[in-house]
């Protein structure tokens, strides 16, 4: 498994740049491979400042991919109408992670002298990979492209297979194919070394890469004449060669060929990418963050169309030049540029330290530049003060919010207690009412007990009689007198005076 640069995905810098830069943020390819030489150029070149180096890495990315979209659109319109593009000495994907944003990665070749970045961008970026040679003479493939690009390696090549690498590329296009390529033109020459203009090559053997024979992959400086003579050469008189100065990064002179005329170059309007700088970031006395620097147009007649600060993915400012720069004019030797700085002021209540801010310039073509990308803390890193201010300005918004959770949380409470208080009365009521029904029913329980005592005492009494009764009932029967009476009786039945039932109710 390859190595990658460790937790993109964490980085916030990052994911803010790749959220403003991506066509498609959500399934951006921002994986780096550990040993991306471009990558490490940029990390040793910012003194190990990571997020810096991936901002540059990123930036350039998508600088070309602005470049070739500009030729693209001349030639064919739109990138749907490419049916096959060939990245040649690709490295490790840096512009390519863009363009399958615009072309179906099936569609996509790449080729570099690294097995790694090959597998790498196969597997990762999904696009077909070829490995190339060292020798181009050893280079071959069967297809053909309708779109070539080779960013920074005619920019590398000695003049013994210079020639040999751009006839090679040359013969792999369609018909109507267009191939493009950069170079250091003479102009980049340090100032203590002479171009020989018979030659109008000159190569040193010296190069970023670590891993490539320096003298098979050095620093390349060529006048527009050869170039010209090179490919006049190898197609015969028949390819036709448009020179696009500092076309990428308005640092290397950018080439278009054709192996015929389908398009006039003049109708080609090619638009370079604004520049600028962010240099005055600071904490003013009224607690507001300050932000100034300069933003140039290099292109003719272009002007600036505006600054954005963008915090957290959301533009809350945007500016313009207003103001001269003496500096920037003197140092490119350029009054059109004059009028180039620009400054504004931002509320703290909209920022913490923990924030990102995006600051971009943006031309009249809608060509845009990342001046900055940082977090408040890591602009203000040499600021304490500021740096106080705003700790101080976050703990405040903190307590504030738990002030207003606690208010929220009292108020919620305030509710329950009165509701309570509703039904405490409502139970409180139908005591009462229980209590006054249960004296109630109190008051007749003690009156039933006493008449039931008063029932009592009658029965006891009538009980009484009744035993009295009987006592002087049975004192009757006993007597002389009854007995008589019942003899009499009986006598009066024997000699038929009374019936025998008569008898009975007497007895």
């Amino acid at each position: 498994m390859m190595t990658t640069v460790p937790q993109l995905e964490k980085n916030p810098v990052v994911q803010a740049l790749i959220s403003d830069q991506a066509k498609f943020p959500q399934t951006f390819k921002s994986e780096i491979l550990s040993d991306d030489e471009m990558f490490l150029f940029n990390l040793t070149n910012f003194e190990g400042d990571r997020d810096r180096a991936l901002i540059e890495y990123y930036s350039l990315g998508r600088h070309v991919l602005d470049a070739v979209r500009q030729i693209v659109k001349w030639r064919f319109g739109e990138f749907e109408k490419v049916s096959s593009f060939l990245d040649f000495a690709s490295g490790c994907g840096r512009f390519i992670r863009f363009l399958i944003e615009e072309i179906p990665p099936e569609k996509i070749w790449i080729s570099d002298i690294q097995a790694n970045a090959v597998k790498f961008q196969s597997e990762y970026l999904e696009v077909n990979g070829i490995l190339s040679k060292t020798k181009p003479e050893e280079f071959s493939v069967d297809q053909k492209f309708d779109c070539i690009l080779s960013i920074s390696l005619f920019s590398h090549l000695p003049e013994r297979t210079f020639s040999k690498w751009l006839e090679n590329l040359y013969e792999l296009l369609t018909p109507g194919g267009i191939f493009m390529f950069s170079v250091h033109d003479e102009a980049l020459l340090p100032s203590h070394v002479k171009m020989d203009r018979k030659k109008g090559i000159f190569f040193i053997a010296e190069s970023e890469s670590y891993a490539l024979d320096k003298e098979e992959y050095g620093t390349t400086y060529v006048t527009e004449e050869y170039v010209s003579k090179v490919l006049t050469k190898i197609s015969g008189g028949k390819a036709l060669v448009h020179r696009i100065k500092e076309g990428v990064s308005r640092f290397q002179d950018l080439y278009i060929v054709t192996n015929e005329k389908v398009k006039d170059f003049a109708d080609l309007h090619f638009s370079h990418h604004p520049e600028g700088f962010v240099d005055s970031v600071e904490l003013t006395p009224e607690g507001k963050f300050h932000l100034g620097g300069w933003g140039a147009d290099f292109n003719k007649g272009g002007k600036i169309q505006e600054i954005q600060i963008i915090i957290n993915g959301k533009i809350v400012k945007k500016t313009h030049p207003e103001h001269d720069r003496v500096d920037v004019a003197g140092y490119y030797k350029n009054e059109a540029l004059l009028h180039s700085g620009w400054s504004c002021d931002i509320d703290l209540d909209i920022t913490s330290l923990d924030n990102v801010v995006l600051i971009k310039v943006i031309n009249h073509d809608n060509l845009e530049t990342i001046l900055k990308v940082s977090t408040v803390k890591s602009m203000l890193e040499n600021d304490r003060e500021a740096e106080w201010f705003l700790e101080t300005q976050a703990k405040l918004k903190q307590l504030e919010t738990e002030l207003g959770s606690t208010q929220s949380e009292l108020e919620q409470t305030q509710k329950i207690l009165v509701m309570a208080q509703t039904q405490l009365e409502k139970n409180q009521n139908h005591l009462l009412s229980l209590q006054t029904k249960l004296e109630e029913t109190q008051g007749e329980l003690v009156q039933s007990r006493q008449e039931k005592k008063q029932l009592e005492k009658q029965l006891t009494a009538t009980e009484k009689e009744l035993d009295q009764a009987t006592s002087k009932l049975e004192e009757i029967e006993k007597s002389k007198f009854w007995q008589m009476r019942n003899a009499w009786f009986k006598a009066k039945k024997t000699v038929g005076l009374i019936e025998e039932d008569i008898l009975e109710k007497e007895s």
